[in-house]
């Protein structure tokens, strides 16, 4: 395993590296999708924006008792029953193939044998249940603690009986109705929206609800349903979509028979401020508990059914997600990586569409949040890669030129300014050359040469470094340095003095083989204008200084004897407070006219002196 990590190029092995963060991270989002699945209700949200109206059937007509029935008949709790049984006659009449009630007559009335009569004689009257005190159960369907029914007169004249439960999510929100649950006894009863497409269709109900294959087999139609037998409902529209007559018309007989001719009458209520109103996926307006009814019996009718995806589903498709992103994105460009996502996206969400017109509800959420999840997962490793591939520059760039000139070149070259040419600044140069170079060479061999002069020319870099000086260049047995370039150094005088008379005393401090000629440095420094910046062409080029100053510090550097450390005037003005020298005779030096001061620096001064 180690041996494969480390195979291959170093950028195979970054990409591959991102690769295996991209794929673990993914595996947790796998994880989560298949068994933890949080944020439900967003999921719920999300696939509730999926529904797109449709033509409701013809088949279903909806009785309201509506505030227009109240205001003719009055308070509904003071209705008598005889005006349901005239209804029921006036819709008999009209040929009304099936007829629902959405209300619960569970109180005696005197009317009741009158009622129960025009149920009898109608023969096609479908009456509700109601479920109390839901219990937890591993049984394949709601259980309810009792049912509430109506008078026994009225519950023996019915053509057959449903319950009349729904059963909302966490959210608050309707999605799914009961196709059946049961009571504590084990009872067990159909939905009301079932109970009357089984009259409708003329066809008895079954003794038995056996799921099988996630699926209720009923009416010819194979209906999926949940773990509960909860039959997801394929919404037609909202609120007021479906064909509706005022309950007060049907009592009067003052409707059109032909409106409900052969077809199936939902009754019940929907006057203003009526408790039996719920909040579905298709409109932020409630509807009512008729209205879910009807659409339940609409999306058996026309077999428009609705399943979900399960959780492993969901987890292949996050897992697919996750091995495209992860595989891909390391590998080419962040421009182009960046498309991916977005076709991805684009692609799901279309996909998500088209299933959902087939009956199919993917999961909306946990892919299309696996999708930003790995793609920022992977630009944050290129994002400490390119720190890391930074640094790993810097320290490169740091064995062949100092790090400050690293640190330069790269600012320049992220500011796109990584051009020829330079800026003049004031500088001060440091020259350090061996003494005796040649005559060591004649006793040595060149690894011993090179050993020897890494040895001593560390010690002086070792104090350039320490003193915030950048080493420019070397040059054999000859380095140069500088201050106040790239980088401003107020003391920069100060600090090449500091560094050079350290750097000797290191050296005179270093014990020598004593049968080889003794190692010694003459050092030149001086200060002045100087053009500091990129020289060379096109395809080649070194950041360096150039300038008559840098000149006359390699002029002293060359005169100066071994283990001295001469300065030439500008910096002897710059650091005559600090530094105790000794002047020199004026020298003559090439290119100058005039001969050139010159001390010799000897000690740091001390505080006070």
């Amino acid at each position: 395993m180690l041996s494969f990590l480390k195979w291959g190029t170093r950028k195979q092995r970054r990409q591959r590296n991102h690769i295996l963060i991209a794929l673990g991270v993914g595996a947790i989002l796998v994880l989560i999708a298949a068994f933890v699945q949080p944020f439900s209700k967003i999921q719920w949200w999300l696939s509730d924006q999926l529904f797109l109206p449709t033509t409701p059937s013809q088949n279903i007509v909806i009785v309201d008792i509506d505030d227009q029935s109240l205001a003719k008949y009055g308070k509904w709790s003071e209705w008598s029953r005889s005006l349901h049984a005239q209804a029921i006659d006036n819709l008999s009449q009209a040929k009304a193939k099936v007829i629902g009630f959405d209300v619960l007559f569970a109180d005696q009335s005197a009317n009741d044998p009158g009622f129960a009569d025009a149920i009898a004689r109608a023969g096609n009257v479908v009456l509700p249940v109601v479920g109390v005190e839901p219990m937890p159960s591993n049984q394949p369907e709601v259980v309810y603690r009792d049912f509430l029914s109506p008078t026994t007169v009225l519950y023996d004249a019915s053509a057959s009986i449903g319950h009349a439960n729904v059963v909302p999510d966490g959210d608050g929100v309707i999605r799914r109705i009961p196709l059946i649950a049961a009571d504590a006894r084990g009872d067990v009863y159909p939905a009301l929206s079932l109970a009357m497409l089984f009259n409708f269709f003329e066809t008895p109900l079954p003794q038995d609800y056996v799921i099988q294959g996630g699926s209720l087999h009923l009416l010819d139609r194979d209906i999926p349903v949940d773990g509960k037998a909860r039959m997801r409902i394929n919404f037609v529209d909202k609120p007021g979509s479906f064909t509706r007559l005022s309950y007060a018309d049907v009592i009067e007989g003052n409707f059109d028979p032909n409106v409900v001719k052969y077809k199936i009458v939902l009754i019940g209520m929907t006057a203003t401020g009526e408790p039996d109103s719920w909040v579905t996926p298709v409109s932020a307006e409630k509807m009512y508990g008729v209205e879910i009814y009807a659409n339940a019996m609409d999306t058996i009718l026309k077999q428009r059914f609705l399943v979900e995806s399960s959780s492993r589903a969901t987890a292949l498709i996050v897992l697919l997600i996750v091995a495209i992103m992860s595989i891909v994105l390391p590998l080419v460009r962040l421009r182009w990586g960046t498309l991916l996502p977005i076709a991805l996206f684009l692609g799901y969400g279309v996909a998500v569409f088209m299933y959902f017109d087939k009956g199919y509800i993917l999961n909306i959420l946990y892919p299309l949040l696996t999708l930003p999840i790995i793609y920022f997962t992977v630009v944050i490793c290129r994002v400490f890669a390119a720190q890391a591939d930074r640094r790993e520059i810097n320290q490169l760039f740091g064995r062949y030129v100092s790090p400050q000139v690293a640190s330069e070149i790269l600012n320049l070259a992220n500011a796109d300014q990584l051009k020829l040419g330079g800026a003049r600044r004031d500088v001060t140069v440091m020259f350090a050359d061996m003494r005796g170079f040649t005559a060591l060479s004649e006793k040595l061999s060149p690894e011993e040469i090179v050993a020897t002069l890494n040895k001593y020319l560390s010690l002086l870099i070792e104090r350039v470094l320490a003193n915030e000086g950048m080493i420019n260049k070397f040059a054999g047995d000859n380095i140069m340095a500088v201050w106040n370039a790239p980088q401003d150094q107020p003391d920069q005088a100060m600090l090449a003095v500091k560094a050079a008379l350290e750097g000797q005393q290191a050296i005179a401090n270093t014990p020598q083989d004593a049968s080889l000629p003794i190692v010694q440095f003459g050092i030149g420094i001086n200060t002045g204008p100087a053009v500091a910046g990129n020289v060379g062409s096109e395809g080649r080029t070194e950041y360096t200084i150039i300038g008559d100053a840098v000149n006359l510090a390699s002029r002293l550097c060359s005169n100066a004897p071994g283990g001295q450390v001469w300065i030439g005037p500008n910096t002897y003005e710059k650091v005559k407070d600090g530094v105790e020298v000794e002047a020199l005779e004026p020298q003559k030096f090439k290119g100058k006219a005039e001969p050139i001061p010159v001390y010799r620096a000897l000690r740091l001064r001390k505080q006070g002196d």
